[in-house]
């Protein structure tokens, strides 16, 4: 690989990974960036998580693919992956109250579903490679 080629690839993860967080932003009842202003490590642990995983997909994608198209659409795929099992996640568990409880502030849950979402990365990248 060649430092162009090396900047596209860049390029293309990093805009999955931009719009898979705005994604998971929008999917949360709280605003992440507030409450990571204002302290709360459970939200801040969730969401260093969930960019763990995610670049363990992405590092699949950009290791096994051949081509940049390629990579683009594995990466995506396996985010959007990553998106739907915490949806399936969340809904499956609804005595679990996730979103009201990081958005307290609760860290025992915030490592659950940190555990979860670093999980979900590796299987999701073995999939994927």
């Amino acid at each position: 690989m060649n430092f162009y080629n090396a900047l596209l690839y860049f390029a293309v993860s990093a805009s999955i990974l931009l719009a898979a967080v705005w994604v998971f932003f929008r999917v949360t009842p709280y605003n992440d960036a507030e409450e990571i202003q204002k302290g709360n490590g459970a939200v801040g642990l969730t969401l260093s998580s969930k960019l763990v995983g995610l670049a363990l997909i992405l590092w699949s994608a950009i290791s096994h693919n051949d081509t940049l198209s390629e990579t683009a659409i594995w990466g995506s795929f396996g985010v959007a992956l990553m998106i739907f099992s915490y949806l399936l996640f969340d809904w499956l568990t609804p005595n679990l109250a996730t979103r009201e409880e990081l958005q307290k502030g609760n860290r025992a849950v915030a490592w659950i579903q940190s555990g979860i979402f670093i999980t979900l990365g590796l299987i999701i990248n073995a999939c994927i490679s």
